[in-house]
C-alpha cells in the first residue's frame, strides 16, 4: 500500500491515533473518529484519540460496521495500517456481538456465538450458577430475567458487552404529551429517535452527549412523551430536581401534582419521581445501609433516566444492574469520568447511542459563541516564596488562591459591566475573600436551599449581575441569562469540571449570542499544569484558548 503523506492521521500499533486538527478533512472526519475512540490528549494542533472496547461497541451499536471502522482508518492513514491495529478492531467487534440475550417462549436464553467465548465465560463459577444447558452445540443456556443485569456484569470484567435483545417490562401508564408551543430542535429529535431506535424491541437503553445549554432535559421530557410510562428521574442536586419538575409542568401536559421530589424533608414518589445521587447513596448510620435505593423498585417504572450520567456513584450503577428490564436513558455533556469506570459504569446504561457536536450547535445558533481564555498571572515575591517551600499539593492551592486573581477580577469586571457574570471557584476561604472585598452575592455548599434559590432567582431576572460561586454550580443549574464565567480555581486537572463550567454560559443569548469563559492560573506552576489537562474535553469539541499574558 502507498503512503500518503497529505493524510491528517496517523494510526500507531496500540490504537492510539493522532489527527492534524488544523488539516481540511478535519471536520469531515471528526465525527466518525469520536464515535469509533476515544480521545486522550489534545495541543493547538494535534488531538490523540485511543482505540478501546468500548468505543469499538458503542460504534456498532450505533450500527457502524468493521469493515467501515477499518476502511476509515485505511483511507485516512499518512502510512499503511498496522495489522495488529486491524486485528484489535476485528477481536473487540466481533466481542461486542459475540454474547446475546434474547426473550424464547420457553424462557431468558444466553447465547454464544462460538464455543471458544462460551469455554471462557462458562468457567465463571457465577456464570454457571446463573444457567442451565439449552443446547450445547448451539451454546444456548437458559437464565432467569432477574438476573439479566449480574450476568452482564460478569461478562464486562472479560472484557465482552451483551446484545440485549429481551426487551422492557413494561411499567405503570401516563398520559404525557408535550405542549403545543414546545418545538423539539433537529437534533434534539434525532437523539430521541437513535435512543429509542424507531420504536424497536431493543430501543431504550444508552447515552445521548450533548452540550450544556443544548436542551438534554428537553431530550428527556421526549422520551417520556414516547415512553408514556412512570418514570424515575435521578439528576445531581435538589436545585436540578427542581429545574427537572420546573420543566415538565412548564412543557408537559403533567401537573404538579403528579411529580414527586423525594429529597431529605419530603419523600413524594408519584407517577414521575425526582430524585438526587446524594438521596440514593445516603446510608443508615446504624446498619450502614443504602436506605433510598429501594426507590428503584418503589413503583413500576417503565423508565429511568440518569441526569448527568457522568457523576453515578458506585452505589447506583451497581444498583442499576438490577434493573436491566427498565428502559435507561443517561444525559450528558461529557462521558468523561476521573475514576475511570467508563466502561463499568455505561456498560449498564447502555452505549453511546447519540451525541452532537459543540461547534456545530454553536455554528447554528443553538449554543452561545463562547470566547475562552487563559489568564496567566504572576506571585508576588511573597507568595512565590511560600509556594517554592511547599509540597506538590500545597503549591497547587498555593497557586489557584493567588490574591492576585482579585485586580484580575476587578478589571474583567470593568470590560463587562452589564452582562450577568459567574465568579467559579474551588475554595470556600478564596470565595469568601471576593464576596467580601468586592460585596458580591456568595453561594456555597453551606447556603441554605431556600436562600440558593432566592439569589439564582435574583440573578435570573437581573437584580443580582454578579453571583459567586463554589463548585455547587458546576452541574444543573439553569441561568440562561449568564454571559460570562470567571474561573478562579478548580479541582486539579478535572476535565469533566471544566466542560461544565463552560456549560454555565452557553445557553443562546437574545442579541449577539456571545459567551465569556475566563480561566485565571498562576504562570509557571501546577495550577497552569493543571490547567492543559482540563482543557482537554473542550479541545476536542473545537474550542481553542486564547493565552493572555498579564504582567505585574
Amino acid at each position: 500500500m502507498l503512503f500518503n503523506y497529505e493524510n491528517p492521521l496517523v494510526v500507531q500499533q496500540d490504537g492510539t491515533i493522532i489527527v492534524e486538527i488544523n488539516h481540511n478533512q478535519f471536520p469531515i472526519i471528526q465525527p466518525m473518529l469520536s464515535q469509533m475512540a476515544t480521545l486522550e490528549k489534545a495541543s493547538l494542533s494535534t488531538h490523540t484519540y485511543k482505540l478501546s472496547p468500548y468505543s469499538i461497541w458503542s460504534a456498532q451499536a450505533l450500527g457502524i460496521q468493521m469493515t467501515e471502522m477499518i476502511n476509515f482508518l485505511n483511507e485516512y492513514c499518512k502510512y499503511p495500517l498496522a495489522q495488529k491495529v486491524v486485528q484489535f478492531v476485528e477481536d473487540h467487534y466481533y466481542r461486542s456481538k459475540a454474547i446475546g440475550m434474547e426473550k424464547q417462549e420457553e424462557g431468558c436464553v444466553l447465547t454464544f456465538r462460538d464455543k471458544s467465548t462460551a469455554g471462557t465465560l462458562l468457567k465463571d463459577q457465577k456464570i454457571r450458577e446463573l444457567v442451565t444447558c439449552k443446547d450445547h452445540k448451539k451454546n444456548e443456556w437458559f437464565f432467569k430475567e432477574d438476573d439479566r443485569g449480574e450476568i452482564k456484569s460478569i461478562c464486562l470484567t472479560y472484557g465482552y458487552f451483551i446484545n440485549d435483545c429481551i426487551g422492557y417490562k413494561k411499567g405503570n401508564k401516563i398520559n404525557v404529551q408535550l405542549l403545543n408551543n414546545v418545538y423539539l430542535r433537529p437534533y434534539q429529535k434525532e437523539a430521541i429517535k437513535y435512543f429509542l431506535k424507531d420504536g424497536k424491541k431493543t430501543g431504550g437503553n444508552g447515552i445521548v452527549v450533548m452540550p450544556c445549554g443544548s436542551g438534554k432535559t428537553v431530550v428527556g421530557l421526549g422520551v417520556i412523551e414516547q415512553v408514556k410510562e412512570e418514570v424515575l428521574i435521578i439528576t445531581s442536586s435538589e436545585t436540578s430536581m427542581k429545574q427537572w419538575k420546573r420543566e415538565l409542568v412548564e412543557k408537559t401536559n403533567l401537573s404538579a401534582d403528579q411529580i414527586g421530589l423525594y429529597t431529605s424533608t419530603v419523600k413524594e414518589v408519584k407517577p414521575v419521581t425526582i430524585a438526587s445521587y446524594q438521596m440514593m447513596i445516603y446510608k443508615d448510620l446504624d446498619s450502614k445501609q443504602f436506605i433510598h435505593l429501594p426507590l428503584f423498585n418503589e413503583r413500576s417504572w417503565g423508565l429511568i433516566i440518569y441526569d448527568e450520567v457522568h457523576l453515578l456513584p458506585a452505589p447506583v450503577f451497581r444498583t442499576t444492574s438490577g434493573i436491566q428490564g427498565k428502559r435507561r436513558l443517561g444525559l450528558t455533556a461529557t462521558l468523561v469520568r476521573e475514576d475511570g469506570k467508563e466502561e463499568e459504569v455505561y456498560g449498564l446504561i447502555g452505549p453511546k447511542q447519540y451525541e452532537v457536536a459543540w461547534k456545530g450547535l454553536e455554528n447554528h445558533g443553538w449554543i452561545a459563541r463562547t470566547l475562552c481564555k487563559e489568564i496567566r498571572i504572576d506571585f508576588s515575591e511573597e507568595e512565590l516564596q511560600q509556594y517554592v517551600t511547599s509540597n506538590g499539593q500545597q503549591q497547587f492551592k498555593i497557586a489557584s488562591m493567588n490574591p492576585s486573581k482579585i485586580e484580575v477580577i476587578k478589571k474583567l469586571l470593568k470590560t463587562h459591566p452589564k452582562q450577568p457574570v459567574l465568579i467559579i471557584g474551588q475554595y470556600i476561604d478564596q470565595l469568601v475573600q471576593v464576596a467580601r472585598e468586592l460585596n458580591l452575592s456568595m453561594i456555597t455548599g453551606k447556603t441554605s436551599q431556600k436562600d440558593r434559590e432566592s439569589l439564582y432567582d435574583k440573578f435570573r431576572k437581573g437584580e443580582i449581575s454578579v453571583l459567586v460561586v463554589s463548585k455547587v454550580a458546576n452541574f444543573a443549574v439553569d441561568l440562561p441569562d449568564a454571559q460570562v464565567a470567571i474561573q478562579i480555581s478548580g479541582a486539579f486537572g478535572s476535565r469533566q469540571e471544566e466542560a461544565q463550567r463552560v456549560g454555565r454560559v452557553l445557553r443562546p443569548k437574545k442579541n449577539s449570542n456571545e459567551a465569556y469563559f475566563y480561566s485565571i492560573v498562576t504562570r509557571n506552576t501546577k495550577e497552569e499544569q493543571c490547567s492543559e489537562r482540563r482543557q482537554l474535553f473542550m479541545l476536542e469539541q473545537g474550542y481553542t484558548y486564547e493565552v493572555e499574558e498579564w504582567l505585574s
